[in-house]
């Protein structure tokens, strides 16, 4: 019987979806207003990157010793890192200075990162199996939150309103709902066994931590510079601009809501990456020649995409590290830091360099690479499957 068939959704199942839905729109929130702050302030765009790597320095730090930390907090775990994340978010908005920002995008990301490494984590403890279809449901409420901030930040700006109220009241508003009634719970993950003298961590876990670096470098490179994209380059309005970009949101909340059906008819870790790599390929082909209004359907394929990239290659990172649980969550959330902290940094500082229409090219160039990783991987298991003769 398959997994989704099996699963039992209950309330602590749906708190961690809504807790990740807060992170969602959070990180979504920060790419919607990066253009207004580079406006605002009078910031070149890999300057403004820089928010978003103070964000990806919060995940490389829990990443690197959250395991530890998440041990000793237990179940208070999860409530703090949701506290971190919306009062990153309060920062940002009552602040007007580069560093307050700053500081607070590092808060936000400080709490988003525990929220990567334990709610995945929590969902296969209370589940079972490797996980892929409730962090694969987690991820299209995470998704579906994500469509509402650059939507009410973009209607916000249209009506002269400013980005701040928007930017930071609804998720203030959920997480407060979630933590008073107590659903932002998690069951502790079953503690990591002791390494054995020598052991090593897993080639494959290696390989998969590869992809989600490779996964998250372009879902956050859209996340951050769609807006402006299509501002700058497909002369769309600021509200217009920031609203439509949701259109790559949209697309990976579609994705992600059917990702059990999908997963189900592909079969294959590997072969499902590789056809979603190239559609995402093919989405962003349209994106950059097409004008404004074609534009943004291409946005919206890149999205169908790219939405089941990183919650398959994090349950199959999970998985392939069963014996150390914790450390795996943590690692995978020092990927998304590492990615999130590079790539929309080199795509920005590249604009600079050249133009945004020029550097937006990081995008499918990571998404290639993750294509022939993946070929490479099916390549070789259909050569060890071959009959000798």
């Amino acid at each position: 019987m398959s997994e989704a068939a099996v699963l039992r959704r209950t309330s602590s199942t749906y708190g961690l979806y809504l807790t990740l839905g807060c992170l969602g729109y959070m990180l979504t929130a920060l790419g919607a207003i990066l253009p207004e702050l580079r406006e605002e302030r009078g910031l070149p765009r890999a300057e403004v990157a820089l928010y978003p790597s103070a964000f990806a320095l919060g995940l490389v730090v829990v990443g690197l010793v959250g395991h530890r930390l998440a041990g000793r907090l237990g179940g208070l775990a999860l409530p703090a890192a949701l506290v971190a994340l919306v009062g990153g978010a309060a920062i940002i908005a009552v602040t007007g200075g580069r560093l307050g920002t700053a500081s607070g995008a590092l808060v936000l990301g400080l709490g988003g990162a525990g929220l990567v490494q334990l709610i995945p984590a929590a969902l296969r403890t209370l589940h079972g199996g490797d996980g892929t279809v409730p962090i694969g449901e987690a991820n299209a409420v995470s998704s579906t939150a994500s469509i509402l901030s650059p939507v009410l930040i973009g209607a916000a700006l249209a009506q002269g309103l400013g980005w701040r109220f928007a930017f930071a009241v609804p998720p203030l508003a959920l997480a407060a709902v979630l933590l008073l009634t107590r659903r932002a719970v998690a069951p502790v993950a079953r503690e990591d066994a002791v390494p054995a003298a020598g052991e090593r961590t897993p080639r494959t876990f290696v390989s998969r931590w590869s992809d989600l670096v490779l996964a998250v470098g372009v879902e956050f490179c859209m996340v951050f510079w769609a807006a402006d994209f299509l501002r700058s380059v497909k002369d769309l309005g600021s509200g217009s601009a920031t609203t439509f970009s949701a259109a790559f949101l949209v697309g990976m909340a579609v994705a992600r809501a059917v990702s059990g059906p999908v997963l189900r008819a592909v079969g294959g870790a590997d072969r499902l990456l590789a056809a979603a790599a190239a559609v995402g390929v093919a989405g962003f082909a349209v994106l950059w020649t097409a004008p404004a209004p074609f534009a943004v359907a291409g946005l919206l394929v890149v999205g169908l995409g790219v939405a089941l990239l990183y919650p398959v290659i994090l349950a199959q990172a999970l998985a392939a590290w069963p014996s150390q649980p914790v450390r795996a969550a943590a690692r995978c959330a020092l990927a998304s830091g590492v990615a999130i902290g590079v790539a929309p940094l080199v795509l920005g500082t590249l604009a600079d360099l050249t133009t945004l229409r020029a550097a937006v090219f990081v995008v499918p160039a990571l998404l290639l690479a993750l294509l022939v990783r993946c070929g490479w991987r099916l390549r070789t298991e259909g050569q060890a499957t071959l009959p000798r003769t």
